[in-house]
């Protein structure tokens, strides 16, 4: 959580007020699902109609 404490005090150095929302969704049984997601976000970015296939 380190991070996200020079994440907050980074913000506040631009204002007098912060909001921060963390969710985690931990699923003991799956691996690597950000670079998945990014890569299935990477594949519909690349097909360029912005529709969904």
């Amino acid at each position: 959580m380190a991070v996200v404490r020079r994440a907050s005090e980074a913000v506040m150095a631009y204002g007098p007020r912060a909001s921060l929302v963390l969710k985690a969704d931990i699923r003991p049984d799956h691996e690597n699902e950000i670079e998945g997601k990014l890569t299935r976000l990477d594949a519909e970015l690349k097909d360029g109609t912005g529709q969904p296939r």
